[in-house]
């Protein structure tokens, strides 16, 4: 097996066959979420800390960042937290089964401004394909169905991202306040001390 190499993207590998470490870890929680790009893990462990009822999924691609992500889980002693190593959007699809996220968070992916690279946006009609089968149905969420949680500082691609929401379709839109406690991101806590503008919007399966 390849040995991953700390600070790079590496392929995927055996997220499939991690699944059932998943499954076990979430067991008993009353819901489950997924910080999708989950960085150095700020947001996820204090949505951890704040909502010890819910398990909190992380999917990064960096390795040492899994890594010291799940070295400060350790160290907080928070059953209901993990970050596992997965890139792109095959990860998602690889690692979480159909029909298990409460929610599923995209904060600020890269916005790739340029138009030439546009391709490269991770918000698309075939991610949100995968998105809306990890998601909940309307019946056995806490939710009116399993929610998507999108952010980004580029109000141009935030633009395209609700553009492919309409163009994918069964999708509508819900409050952005929830019921549990939400920490803000690293990028959030940079953009707001910027006075940078944001777009948000929380998106449920119809």
């Amino acid at each position: 097996m390849e040995v991953p190499v700390p600070g790079r993207m590496t392929p995927n590998q055996e997220l499939q066959q991690t699944r059932h470490e998943l499954i076990a870890r979430t067991h008993g929680f009353d819901c489950i979420e997924c910080d999708f790009g989950a960085a150095k893990g700020k947001f996820l462990t204090e949505s951890a800390l704040l909502n010890p009822t819910v398990f909190f999924v992380g999917i990064e691609g960096l390795s040492e960042r899994v890594r010291r992500s799940n070295k400060k889980i350790d160290r907080l002693n928070l059953p209901n937290a993990a970050v596992w190593r997965g890139w792109g959007w095959e990860s998602l699809d690889a690692l979480i089964p159909d029909g298990f996220l409460d929610t599923l968070h995209v904060s600020f992916p890269d916005p790739w401004p340029k138009r030439r690279h546009w391709f490269r946006r991770l918000v698309n009609v075939g991610f949100l394909e995968i998105a809306a089968r990890k998601l909940k149905p309307a019946q056995e969420s806490y939710h009116s169905g399993g929610v998507l949680r999108l952010m980004t500082d580029h109000l141009g691609y935030f633009t395209s991202m609700k553009e492919h929401l309409g163009d994918h379709g069964g999708w509508a839109e819900v409050p952005w306040q929830d019921k549990l406690e939400r920490p803000i991101t690293e990028f959030e806590t940079i953009f707001l001390a910027k006075g940078d503008p944001i777009g948000r919007i929380a998106m449920t399966r119809r």
